[in-house]
């Protein structure tokens, strides 16, 4: 995957969340998500760049209410501010 793809990934990810908000998601919509957005990538992937996100405070990572195994992401405040600064909300 070169950069751009990359980026279009990333901003897919963070206008699923948005679009979800104030709600956190699981991994398996995103991975959903992402296929629908054009995308085949798997789970260990998406946490990858949910790492990456979250580094840059744009996600949330919280554990699984009733599963402490399954992680449940949430875009930030930091991360709507992105998406609006780039004008894709």
């Amino acid at each position: 995957m070169n950069a751009t793809q990359r980026l279009l990934l990333r901003q897919a990810i963070l206008l699923q969340l948005a679009a979800a908000s104030p709600a956190s998601l699981p991994p398996a919509p995103l991975l959903h998500g992402a296929a629908l957005a054009g995308f085949r990538i798997d789970e260990q992937a998406l946490q990858a760049e949910l790492a990456y996100l979250a580094g840059k405070n744009l996600v949330q990572i919280t554990p699984s209410a009733l599963s402490h195994g399954l992680p449940r992401a949430q875009l930030t405040v930091a991360g709507r501010d992105y998406l609006e600064a780039e004008q894709l909300v």
